[in-house]
């Protein structure tokens, strides 16, 4: 059914995992809320709230007036699943990706993980598997840099304890001990009932530091999209179709608020690092080793031809294993509009 055009929403909600997203630091920054605020709406969190239905909007996406923004697994199982998202940016976050290992194993390179034991971390509380895509694609990206798949590796599942114990629904529910979201797959491989597994990010950096992992293979930053694609790269901003078809004006504003991020951390860096690292409960050291030098690309926002293809090919790659159940037009859910907006309000816009 159409929505009237008359429809103003008291509160639009926001939604995002802790992760390296531009919404994260125009939240920070207080640009998302003064813009809805100067039209008489309030902004809120989804993560943060006492209902745990709304909490679980983050991922099934079932609140209308939402925007989201963090790994792209949640939003691509909403859509997956019926839920009547588009897709308005994508954010191809250059950071740390690794599999790292004990240096007492002798594994040197992608190469010599055959005949070794890789951890899938198994954690489904809302009836998909969150860590696990990964893991999995890690192992397939550091095998491909190499020239190799992935047959001949042994795949451990490693039950994390968040799911043995039936807690968090979301990732609001462990952000503050980020740290935590490694430390079954460093128990495992610390107890040699694995040889490596997959890391990223500043909380990656952080948690193998803290064990004296070594990296064997280090693919964040490759020249090939394909080879960095992965669970979180990229970060899909999404919004739910009645937003659009009612306040498209709104979704303008939001998006455009977005776009502006890449330009001002590049141009503001120490304290969109700042951002970040307590976003993510790490050091800005950790932080700053993560991300690389052109905060523009981390926290930048397009819709690029070739980058929806290699998006296009990894959501082929859930697909057959089976992280996602049913299939749906990747081009049928981008809504370029809005970026298109956003372009020329960049223009008309200086950022203190």
């Amino acid at each position: 059914a159409g929505i009237s055009m008359t429809v103003v929403p008291q509160s639009v909600w926001y939604a995002h995992s802790p992760a390296v997203a531009p919404l994260i630091v125009a939240l920070h920054k207080g640009w998302l809320a003064d813009g809805l605020s100067q039209q008489g709406i309030g902004f809120q969190s989804v993560s943060g709230h006492a209902d745990p239905a709304i909490r679980r909007s983050y991922s099934d996406h079932y609140l209308n007036f939402q925007i989201r923004q963090g790994g792209n697994v949640p939003a691509l199982w909403a859509r997956s699943n019926g839920a009547n998202t588009r897709l308005v940016g994508l954010t191809w976050t250059q950071e740390f990706q690794a599999i790292v290992t004990l240096p007492k194993t002798g594994i040197k390179t992608a190469k010599d993980l055959t005949g070794r034991r890789y951890a899938v971390p198994r954690f489904a509380p809302l009836g998909y598997q969150v860590l696990a895509p990964f893991a999995i694609r890690g192992l397939v990206n550091a095998r491909a840099a190499e020239g190799l798949d992935i047959a001949g590796i042994e795949l451990v599942d490693v039950h994390v304890g968040r799911d043995a114990a039936g807690q968090g629904e979301t990732f609001g529910r462990f952000a503050p001990k980020r740290l935590a979201i490694y430390a079954d797959e460093s128990l495992a491989l610390l107890r040699g009932e694995i040889d490596a597994f997959y890391v990223k990010g500043s909380e990656g950096i952080a948690a193998a530091s803290f064990i004296g992992a070594s990296v064997v293979s280090e693919f964040g930053f490759h020249p090939d999209i394909n080879i960095r694609v992965n669970a979180g790269t990229p970060r899909p901003l999404t919004v739910d179709q009645a937003f659009i078809d009612a306040r498209p004006d709104l979704v303008d504003l939001l998006v455009g608020e977005i776009a502006s991020v890449g330009d001002w951390a590049n141009q503001n860096r120490a304290e969109a690092i700042a951002i970040l690292a307590r976003e993510n409960n790490v050091g800005e050291h950790f932080a700053n080793l993560a991300l690389g030098d052109d905060l523009r690309t981390a926290l930048g926002l397009t819709l690029e031809v070739g980058e929806l293809r290699a998006f296009e090919a990894y959501k082929q790659f859930l697909l057959e294993w089976k992280f996602l159940d049913k299939d749906f037009p990747l081009d049928a859910w981008v809504a370029p509009q809005h970026l298109a907006a956003a372009k020329n309000f960049q223009k008309t816009k200086a950022r203190p």
